[in-house]
């Protein structure tokens, strides 16, 4: 069974809505992302936290990154970050998001799934002018609806490389205009 498949049915099977007392949307997500990593560990040989908070993942399982994205499907509006464009191209190993959607109006874990990072619908996501450039989910509650891309690996990575092309283009566009605004 691959590895996402496991990850989705342990959490399935073990992750409860944590307590919440006096905590906002944030704080809710930390500690249901706190608790993914606790199941994991217990429940996964080789595993081991992100060295850092910059880090590309929230834990490791032997070599492969797993990244939690929490949503509150009660907030209407959400466009969650993922990574970093220039960190994606160098990417070196398996990247699985493992997401958690749960509704604090109801205090209740609704589903939760995992994706390799090139199965993400393109449909879905763009680049924001964020640093070198972050790859953005533009609607979450878009993105549930058709999470999985049908297209192959091979293909995923020539649309990153497309969008990443016309954003570099747009920001040097963007950047000559409030150049051209400051010399006036």
């Amino acid at each position: 069974m691959p590895i996402k498949n496991e990850i989705t049915k342990i959490l399935e099977k073990n992750l409860r809505y944590p307590e919440d007392k006096n905590l906002q949307q944030r704080g809710i997500a930390d500690k249901i992302e706190e608790a993914c990593n606790t199941i994991i560990t217990k429940n996964f040989e080789n595993v081991c936290k992100a060295k850092s908070r910059r880090s590309i993942e929230d834990i490791n399982i032997g070599n492969v990154y797993i990244d939690h994205k929490t949503s509150d499907a009660s907030l209407k509006f959400k466009m969650p970050n993922l990574i970093s464009i220039d960190r994606l191209r160098k990417l070196d190993r398996q990247l699985i998001y493992n997401f958690i959607i749960y509704s604090g109006e109801e205090k209740k874990i609704l589903k939760n799934f995992c994706l390799d990072v090139y199965e993400l619908n393109w449909e879905h996501l763009k680049i924001q002018n964020l640093g070198k450039g972050q790859l953005q989910i533009i609607s979450m509650i878009k993105f549930l609806e058709s999470p999985k891309t049908k297209m192959t690996k091979e293909q995923w990575l020539d649309k990153l490389k497309e969008e990443a092309i016309l954003f570099y283009k747009k920001v040097q566009i963007d950047a000559k205009k409030r150049e051209s605004q400051w010399k006036k």
